[in-house]
């Protein structure tokens, strides 16, 4: 039986592939000028910019919201949309009140993308959760954190809401 992708992806000799081949026909080259030096840009080094495009990419998909179903109550649930050994990509489902603890994502850049509902994301101003800053996340609004960085999430709504997470490198 041939293989198919939810995404649309060609089919080929595995899920890495179909992902590298979207994003380097997905992602504008320009973003290259702004890496440093090691591994290929957009594939295994990734900009903000190019992060949170994919995180756009990837929201588009009219299905995504089967995936976990409506998240009215009960944990967060997460699926696994794409990864690769450079990148990841979560679809996340946030029941009213729910809330992650803090976190901290130690050598993983990211992107989050609020694609229905609201969240709040709390940050710490340094390595330990002291002086926080917080930042409301309503539809379709985006933002993206650099490796090394401390947080925590909830949707503070009395709707479900729905985001994308792309990690470039692993999580800590």
């Amino acid at each position: 039986m041939p293989r198919t992708h939810p995404r649309g992806i060609p089919p080929g000799p595995t899920a890495q592939d179909g992902l590298l081949r979207l994003l380097r026909t997905r992602l504008n080259p320009a973003d290259a000028m702004t890496l440093t030096a090691g591994g290929t840009p957009g594939i295994t080094r990734f900009t903000p910019a190019q992060l949170l495009r994919t995180a756009r990419l990837f929201a588009r998909d009219p299905d995504l919201s089967a995936l976990l179903g409506r998240a009215d109550t009960g944990p967060r649930r997460e699926h696994l949309l794409e990864a690769s050994p450079h990148l990841v990509i979560w679809l996340v489902a946030w029941p009213p009140g729910c809330a992650t603890a803090w976190h901290r994502h130690e050598v993983s850049s990211g992107a989050l993308l609020v694609i229905d509902g609201l969240l709040i994301e709390q940050s710490a101003q340094g390595p330990t959760v002291g002086a926080t800053e917080q930042r409301l996340l309503v539809a379709q609004d985006g933002r993206t954190f650099p490796g090394v960085h401390h947080h925590r999430l909830a949707n503070p709504g009395t709707h479900p809401a729905l985001s994308i997470h792309v990690h470039a490198t692993t999580l800590a």
